[in-house]
């Protein structure tokens, strides 16, 4: 189990410095929506939305899927502590 907890970590830092290298304004609008969508919707709606601008390959598509099976796989009061997190990022952002 905390294997996993470090391995999600780690994926959720590398997707922000992959986000923030995509521009200083546009980094900042598609973070934390690409984070919350990752949290709470479903990779469907994770295209359609933060990330629907950007062409995204298949190699990226399969390591999105797998993070978001790992993040589906965290109990719903871990999903909602890391959402009020986000929240509360964006609020003193």
């Amino acid at each position: 189990m905390a294997r996993s907890a470090v391995t999600l970590a780690v994926a959720l830092l590398v997707t922000m410095v992959l986000c923030s290298s995509l521009g200083g304004g546009s980094a900042h609008e598609i973070v934390p929506g690409f984070l919350q969508t990752l949290l709470e919707g479903s990779a469907e709606q994770l295209y359609a939305g933060p990330i629907s601008q950007y062409e995204v390959d298949g190699l990226t598509r399969a390591a999105l899927a797998a993070l978001k099976e790992c993040i589906d796989g965290l109990s719903p009061e871990h999903v909602k502590a890391l959402v009020n997190l986000l929240k509360l990022v964006r609020t003193e952002a």
